[in-house]
């Protein structure tokens, strides 16, 4: 009898006399009771959940009417997407920051154990930017002869053939192209070195920065 009573839905006001129920019969209180909410709202207690609410949010209470478990509602095709996407997302960050925390510990290690001192750093840095510099004077000066050689060049065309409105011969022509394409080597040569001075002085202040962190 108490097994069939319990098997029916109960509504919010006979909590009470389900948990009497519960307190005073072993038998229904072994199966648990589960507390859930129907379609319409209304808040209901069983000692099992029907077939046609188990993808329902539902509570399990223990003889006192403690709740311990929940259960949450099974989610729809929609929510379950856009739950993978957020744990996938979230996953792809963790992975992110561990990488990246990984890479900062070896760059960490790689500098304690290259360098004893900021002026090791500083030394370093200056010998780096020693050597850019001769490679751009070196560019600067490739670029000075070649401009002298084309100018001279392009004049000897513009006065012999350009102005005379006779086509340029084939090696003349071909000469100015070459020193022109040469030029245009070396400017972006130039803007490479300059451009790396730049990463090198950026750095220097990055691994000082840390270097002062890691020692101090």
């Amino acid at each position: 009898m108490i097994a069939r009573v319990f098997n029916s839905y109960l509504p919010l006001s006979g909590v009470l006399f389900c948990l009497i129920l519960f307190g005073l019969t072993s038998t229904a209180g072994a199966g648990g009771l589960y507390k859930w909410v129907d379609e319409n709202g209304e808040v209901r207690y069983t000692d099992r959940m029907p077939q046609n609410a188990a993808s329902k949010q539902s509570q399990t209470l223990n003889d006192q009417g403690v709740v311990i478990s929940t259960k949450e509602a099974a989610k729809t095709a929609e929510e379950q997407a856009a739950f993978e996407k957020i744990e996938s997302e979230r996953k792809e960050r963790l992975d992110r920051e561990n990488r990246l925390k990984q890479e900062q510990q070896k760059k960490d290690q790689a500098l304690i154990l290259t360098f004893s001192s900021e002026h090791e750093l500083e030394m370093v840095k200056e010998e780096r930017m020693e050597v850019l510099d001769s490679i751009i004077r070196l560019i600067y000066k490739s670029m000075a002869g070649t401009n002298k050689k084309l100018e001279q060049l392009e004049a000897l065309a513009n006065e012999n053939y350009i102005s005379k409105e006779l086509p340029v011969p084939g090696g003349l022509a071909q000469n100015i192209e070459v020193l022109t394409r040469k030029n245009l080597i070396r400017e972006k040569q130039l803007r490479d070195k300059l451009r790396e001075k730049n990463t090198i002085e950026a750095q220097y202040e990055i691994d000082l920065a840390r270097f002062r962190t890691l020692t101090n």
